[in-house]
């Protein structure tokens, strides 16, 4: 999803945004900072929209810019310094994660950008509504592209800005499908907003796992994708008829399902995914379908897998979309993502099924300040089903004591009681006292019978010690 982190130098966007002349880069920056210094106060705060590019497409981006703003579209984008360090790097991030639009400005140096890729695949993550707007051709750029920009593109229609002549015309669309989707954006939030306080009295009784749902644009997503293909009839196949028409038993060797559809599928999969890629996302599909070690399929999961939101979605549809959140997810907490501690932090408000999986593995990540952010982040989520649980759990045993913190206080704010056993021996027995101090809230949170019962017989048996010493 992207290159090693030895390809950064000086300035994070080096490679892909650098000037191929040191006098005019200068020139650049001496008329950016005028206005950047007017701004820098209200640069920090939330904008509408983000927009993602190539250095080399700076006079398009600043075209673009200009456009949306003055159609009182508010904007955040980097021509404000192109200074090196992690601190602006967060803040690319964290204005993706703020945003509700990102356009994304395709060229033949963009889609090769790492930083570029970084961003489209946290604005998909993060729920951005994406507008690609293209400086070439389709036929031109989609073959420099990776399966992952591939995957991430495929479904939104292309503004071309190719023709000098059109450019206006172009952007006066890009406009009115901006200020739609804004419109959108804001009556899902009003009408979320209302559905909360209609049921915040039901929210608190119920301490029960909130159930996961799909966010809308990601619905959208799907349907403007079934409309795409609807030309091709295998890419329609229902999954109860998929499995039907190919097997008599409720369950099937996962080998044999992986040959019948690969066969099937085979020029859609070759058009879109690597070799490499294929063998990956079998390996994703296999997790999603719940195939056990017996290596057998069973019916049920196969089309549990193709149902969102009590909807059912053809198979190809349905695989192209579990390809495309995972991809995104691999490219966003990629150990060389620009943008991976950003989203760590920030996309635990997401209860995406693909966000919660994502935070699972980082719970194992080297990086043990990754570890303890992904626990606090599974907790922000309030994902308090047993196998999210189990695995913070297990943090408990880590050796690094801020990782040990996070996992009781992520335990404590689940108000996990399957974990009160273990949360109670660190309360007694961790070497850190910080860990201990955690603990101890963690226990407070959880509260019950058993937490009173142990904490007061430990606390009286600590009297009766501290009286042995007088």
């Amino acid at each position: 999803m992207g290159s090693s982190a030895s390809s950064k130098s000086a300035s994070p966007r080096s490679g892909s945004r650098a000037s191929s002349s040191l006098s005019k880069e200068k020139q650049d920056n001496v008329k950016e900072k005028a206005s950047a210094s007017l701004t820098h106060q209200s640069s920090q705060a939330p904008k509408d929209l983000m927009i993602s590019y190539s250095h080399a497409d700076r006079e398009m981006m600043m075209r673009i810019k200009d456009k949306l703003q003055s159609s009182g579209i508010s904007v955040w984008v980097d021509v404000s310094g192109l200074r090196a360090g992690v601190d602006f790097l967060s803040k690319i991030g964290q204005a993706i994660i703020d945003a509700k639009l990102l356009v994304s400005l395709l060229s033949k140096t963009s889609v090769k950008s790492k930083y570029c890729k970084d961003e489209l695949a946290l604005g998909y993550v993060s729920n951005c509504a994406i507008f690609p707007v293209a400086l070439e051709s389709k036929e031109i750029l989609y073959p420099l592209m990776d399966t992952g920009m591939k995957l991430q593109l495929a479904s939104y229609p292309w503004l071309l800005v190719d023709d000098p002549d059109k450019v206006e015309g172009v952007l006066e669309e890009l406009v009115v499908e901006l200020k739609d989707e804004l419109k959108r954006k804001a009556a899902l939030l009003d009408e979320k907003t209302e559905k909360k306080e209609e049921h915040a009295e039901e929210s608190v009784a119920v301490k029960s796992r909130p159930k996961f749902q799909r966010q809308m644009s990601r619905q959208n997503l799907n349907r403007h994708r079934i409309k795409q293909v609807e030309a091709d009839e295998t890419l329609l196949i229902m999954p109860g008829k998929y499995w039907s028409d190919r097997y008599s038993s409720n369950t099937i060797q996962w080998k044999k399902f992986v040959t019948d559809f690969m066969f099937l599928y085979k020029s859609h999969l070759e058009k879109t995914f690597t070799s490499d890629d294929q063998v990956w996302l079998m390996s994703i599909l296999r997790r999603e379908m719940e195939v056990g070690e017996d290596d057998m399929l069973d019916k049920e999961k196969f089309l549990a897998f193709c149902e969102i939101d009590d909807e059912v979605f053809p198979l190809w549809v349905r695989v192209q979309d579990q390809a495309l959140e995972s991809i995104s997810m691999k490219g966003v907490f990629d150990m060389d993502s620009s943008v991976r501690v950003e989203a760590i932090e920030n996309l635990g408000k997401y209860r995406s099924p693909a966000v919660i999986q994502a935070l699972h593995d980082l719970l194992s990540d080297p990086d043990a300040n990754v570890r303890a952010v992904a626990a606090v982040s599974l907790a922000r989520t309030n994902a308090s089903d047993k196998h999210t649980i189990n695995c913070i759990m297990n943090i408990l045993n880590d050796n690094d004591r801020l990782v040990r913190e996070a996992g009781c206080l992520a335990l404590g704010h689940l108000q996990a009681k399957p974990a009160v056993k273990k949360i109670l021996n660190m309360w007694r027995n961790d070497v850190i006292s910080h860990v201990r101090d955690a603990a101890f809230v963690a226990l407070q949170q959880i509260g019950g019978a058993e937490v009173e019962r142990e904490m007061h017989v430990t606390k009286v048996l600590a009297d009766e010690i501290r009286q042995l010493t007088k």
